[in-house]
């Protein structure tokens, strides 16, 4: 994505994927233009669609899904894709749309013949986890060198050693790996954050999660604390719209609090340094613990601690030097006259030798 990606803001991505499609090509381009307009309004980087052709994706006699059946969804899969397919004459409209409304326009391409409609149409490649081991794919997406989403959906770490190293020989360079689990909708129990910080350290590569759990917050948020740099949801304006996508979506409105969420999260990260922070200012100046006067010191005094000195609050009084330096003040004479409150300074306790009394 960006090559600052400890840095930059995460990329958030709201996936419209086939969620455009509701009837005539007329009917379907508004509401693919009404999903990039529930983007904008969002606050999301980019809006993403899906470039299939049913021939090129499953065989023949596929069969049904049981996640899709399960929902009243009885047709082989092969007949979903082919109702699902987005005419490639539908992209560069889309395109111009996104670049007038200020957001980026993607589309996950599954075959050749889909990369090179899609490709002058976007800066940022996304390959689905199904696709992983699509070798061609690998290849077409590093050779134009943009930066590219990979997800690894139900993949074991020697497939994502694969695909990595095909696309790093032919020239790829940056690349995102992609956290995802292939259950729609998600549960809770194998969303599997924690493979964010393995990811990161076995592949030296930048992470984000495509998550399909159906709470807009908990694991968007979760995963930008864990390093995540890009986050993809699935999203539609209604839940009870037709087809395969709508039921464990996100609402337009989630969507909108779910970019506040991540955005909110970006904010309280900070940038990783310990130190006093412009917020706690005031407090570490009013209150960190100095050596202080808590009484009336006079020049040539003896300083002792739990008598004349100790160790407290400044408030608003002059602050003092660091209890550390206790052990050179304890019995030594003040140098000046210290009146009660004010933090004793360097300077204020003579260099002569330890009072014996």
């Amino acid at each position: 994505m960006t090559q600052d990606t400890e840095k930059a803001p995460v990329f958030i991505i709201a996936e419209a994927g086939s969620n455009w499609r509701v009837g005539s090509p007329q009917r379907d381009m508004l509401m693919a233009k009404t999903l990039i307009d529930a983007a904008v309004d969002a606050g999301a980087d980019a809006v993403k669609f899906q470039t299939f052709r049913a021939e090129t994706v499953y065989v023949e006699n596929a069969g049904m899904v049981e996640y899709l059946s399960d929902t009243g969804i009885a047709e082989d899969i092969r007949e979903i894709f082919r109702d699902l397919a987005m005419p490639y004459e539908m992209l560069p409209e889309l395109h111009t749309y996104c670049k007038g409304q200020g957001i980026q326009f993607m589309s996950s391409p599954f075959s050749r013949e889909d990369f090179d409609a899609v490709d002058p149409f976007v800066d940022i490649h996304k390959i689905a986890s199904y696709e992983i081991s699509h070798l061609r794919l690998l290849e077409m997406a590093a050779r134009t060198k943009k930066p590219v989403l990979l997800s690894t959906g139900a993949s074991v770490e020697d497939d994502i050693a694969w695909a990595i190293d095909r696309f790093v020989q032919c020239g790829g360079g940056d690349l995102t790996l992609m956290q995802c689990t292939l259950k729609y909708p998600t549960p809770p129990d194998s969303v599997n954050l924690r493979v964010l910080s393995w990811l990161k350290k076995r592949f030296g590569l930048p992470v984000g999660l495509s998550d399909h759990s159906r709470d807009p917050i908990v694991a968007p948020v979760a995963a930008v604390a864990l390093g995540a740099t890009v986050i993809e949801k699935h999203f539609t304006v209604h839940n009870s719209l037709p087809g395969p996508d709508h039921f464990f979506a996100i609402t337009s409105k989630e969507l909108k609090e779910m970019v506040h969420a991540i955005r909110s999260a970006e904010q309280m990260l900070g940038d990783g340094s310990k130190n006093v922070q412009n917020a706690e200012q005031e407090m570490y100046d009013f209150g960190r613990r100095r050596v202080q006067a808590v009484c009336d010191i006079n020049c040539g005094e003896i300083l002792r601690e739990g008598v004349n000195i100790d160790i407290m609050r400044p408030g608003n009084q002059r602050q003092g030097v660091h209890p550390r330096n206790l052990e050179q003040i304890e019995g030594r004479t003040a140098a000046r006259s210290i009146p009660v409150g004010c933090g004793i300074q360097e300077g204020d306790w003579s260099d002569g030798d330890l009072s014996d009394t």
